[in-house]
């Protein structure tokens, strides 16, 4: 008892002395902790959050309020890394990450989920493998990017507790200039592809691949302004690109601009006088200009550096062609079809030429050489039968078209060309036939619908030939010939007032043919228009015979004696050896009561025509009121015996022979 007590004793000795000295060392370590925190502010701040965690942790469990939420711990790209609630996940198309932890008050974690918004369909996003390209993606389609910006900051993942959001952690996505070039490789809508790259550029202003690749769309599309602009943006930031120079100066072809084409063709020749494609455009450029000679000299520097480039050769062919330097171009067509495997385009070529020469036969041929490849060409056959009209080979030129009819009925042209074969050899049943095919086919075609109009007035059929002048006043309204032939075929048919207006729109448009205007002043005439058709005859120049007789009559029935006299002399001028002439100019002076010389060429009229019952009728009117009974008498007599039909001879023999023995009788008497 007594060493038990002892020691009981001697523990409570020990046990007093270490308390206090452990007070002072808890004490003192503090110190040191506090000190170490004052001057480590990071780990002064993971204290405090640790001390916060403890006591929120605390009030979670205790007092079931809602957990907190610190951070997460994820794998990306294969390191770890840990984002706070008030940090941001930055996310570009390359990454890969995963949620390996998420930090909260909920130590178990078993209540705590997380979900990228808009990204994910996934419930919970927790340990599933995402990738950023997906992200990326995403954004571009949904289009909420901020735009000349290259960061999308209005994402958020977002943390929940039993399905209730307890906090949000940022997302910034970054979209890169390859993206935009990326999507817009990907995507199939050119606008969309433009927009795409258009943001790209603006993300990367140096940039010239995209530019040469937006540029090229642009130019595809036919907006050579924005394509041309783009090129020039190349060169400001690359003068020596090439494939950018080329390209503008294609562009400047098609937009029209020739001498700026020229002037970059040329520089790149300057530079590099193997560059092919260089002188190919500036051949064009000219060509487009109209300068072939100019433009042959470049095709043929082409040819010369690569002499098998046949579509160079080809070009150099048209130069010379359109320079009529055509056994140049024949050689360079010849040269093609010799050495090529490709030369139909070649012997279309020589056969247009040869036509254009009028070598019908080597032109048969060419086409010939075609049809050996493929019998069933439409257009060699449509051609060999061209070739063949020229010839005069008329049954063949119709075999070749009908042939081509047959490979190709839907094809106007051929129809057309058989058309007009069938009517250059009389058959016109069957031209119209097949202008008729034509307009089914193509109910507007001006040429068929002409060819039909010509036809029915050539066969007198005058409604069918006004139904195809009207339509073609509609589609040719400044057409001569129309207005022309409408004017005729109203005529014909008494349709006087439709006929005088087309025959006035005629001349309205600039005709000056003798015979539309002597149609229209006819026409004018049956209208009771005399002063019209006079006007109308007087503009016809040179004047015909018809014309000077018809104005010499409607002078004189305008009683225009003196206007009718002068035509008369002016047509016995041209006729002095035709009864006619004279016999209008006696009967002028007749009328303007100058009867010697009504006479005198009613009696040279008869020198020229003795049997013209006629001028004896007149002649004999004229001794008459010249008071030569006896002349009158016997020169009516003469018009009796010649048509005893002659009213006027009829009428005036028997009074005459009663004056002419009253005035015997009266001279007895003074007698």
């Amino acid at each position: 008892m007594i060493n038990r007590h002892f020691n009981d004793r001697q523990q409570r000795g020990k046990m007093k002395f270490p308390v206090k000295y452990l007070t002072i060392a808890i004490a003192a370590v503090v110190c040191v902790v506090v000190v170490f925190l004052f001057f480590n502010p990071r780990l002064f701040s993971s204290f405090t959050l640790q001390a916060a965690r403890i006591k929120n942790t605390f009030s979670h469990y205790a007092l079931k309020t809602k957990p907190r939420f610190y951070y997460l711990e994820l794998e990306k790209n294969g390191k770890d890394i840990r984002v706070g609630k008030k940090d941001a996940l930055e996310i570009t198309y390359k990454d890969e990450f995963v949620v390996k932890s998420i930090v909260s008050d909920d130590l178990s974690g078993k209540h705590t989920t997380i979900k990228f918004e808009g990204f994910s369909a996934n419930e919970n996003d927790f340990r599933v493998l995402l990738k950023g390209i997906d992200f990326v993606n995403k954004v571009i389609k949904k289009g909420t990017f901020v735009e000349n910006s290259s960061v999308v900051s209005n994402y958020t993942a977002s943390v929940y507790y039993q399905n209730e959001k307890i906090d949000d952690v940022a997302l910034k996505i970054i979209i890169t200039p390859q993206d935009w070039f990326r999507f817009a490789k990907d995507s199939s809508n050119v606008s969309q592809q433009i927009e795409y790259l258009k943001i790209a550029i603006s993300q990367n202003k140096n940039d010239i691949g995209v530019r040469k690749i937006l540029a090229g769309i642009y130019s595809r599309q036919n907006r050579l302004g924005e394509a041309i602009k783009l090129y020039k943006e190349v060169l400001n930031i690359k003068p020596d690109d090439k494939v950018a120079m080329l390209e503008l100066a294609k562009c400047q072809i098609k937009n029209k601009e020739y001498d700026d084409a020229v002037k970059i063709f040329k520089e790149i020749v300057r530079t590099n006088p193997k560059e092919t494609e260089a002188y190919l455009g500036l051949g064009l450029a000219l060509e487009e200009k109209g300068l072939w000679s100019q433009a042959a000299r470049h095709y043929h520097e082409a040819v010369r550096l690569e002499p098998d480039n046949y579509p160079a050769r080809f070009k150099l062919g048209e130069a010379y062609k359109n320079s009529k330097m055509m056994t140049s171009a024949i050689e360079e067509y010849r040269y093609i079809v010799d050495h090529s495997k490709e030369s139909e385009q070649a012997l279309f070529a020589l056969g247009d030429i040869y036509l254009k020469l009028k070598k019908n036969d080597e032109a048969v041929k060419c086409y010939k050489e075609i049809l050996k490849k493929n019998p069933s060409h439409p257009v060699a056959l449509t051609n060999l039968a061209t070739a063949y009209g020229g010839s005069g080979k008329g049954q063949e030129e119709l075999n070749s078209l009908k042939k081509a009819v047959a490979i190709n009925p839907r094809q106007p042209t051929i129809r057309f060309n058989l058309g007009a074969a069938y009517e250059r050899k009389k058959m016109y049943s069957e031209a119209i036939r097949e202008y008729e095919n034509v307009l089914k086919i193509n109910p507007g075609d001006v040429d068929a619908i002409e060819r039909l109009a010509d036809l029915a007035l050539k066969n007198k059929k005058y409604w069918p030939a006004i139904k195809y002048y009207e339509k073609l006043k509609t589609k040719s309204p400044k057409k001569v010939s129309v207005y022309a032939n409408l004017g005729f075929a109203y005529g014909e048919i008494k349709r006087y007032k439709e006929s005088v207006e087309n025959y006035e729109k005629a001349v309205q448009l600039g005709a000056k043919d003798s015979t539309i205007l002597q149609n229209m002043a006819d026409t004018y005439e049956k209208l009771g228009m005399r002063k019209k058709a006079i006007a109308g005859l007087e503009k016809i120049s040179p004047r015909t015979k018809v014309v000077i007789s018809n104005l010499g009559d409607l002078y004189l029935k305008e009683n225009n004696y003196t206007k009718a006299i002068t035509y008369y002399k002016k047509l016995a001028e041209l006729e002095p050896k035709k009864a006619g002439s004279y016999a209008n100019l006696g009967y002028a002076y007749a009328a303007a009561g100058n009867l010697d010389l009504a006479i005198k060429n009613y009696n040279t009229a008869l020198k020229f025509d003795s049997d013209d019952a006629d001028i004896y009728d007149n002649l004999g009117e004229t001794y008459e009121k010249k008071g030569l009974y006896e002349k009158a008498l016997e020169t009516y007599k003469k018009a009796y015996a010649l048509n005893p039909e002659s009213a006027k001879a009829a009428k005036r023999i028997p009074r005459l022979k009663i004056k002419f023995l009253q005035e015997k009788s009266q001279q007895k008497n003074r007698e």
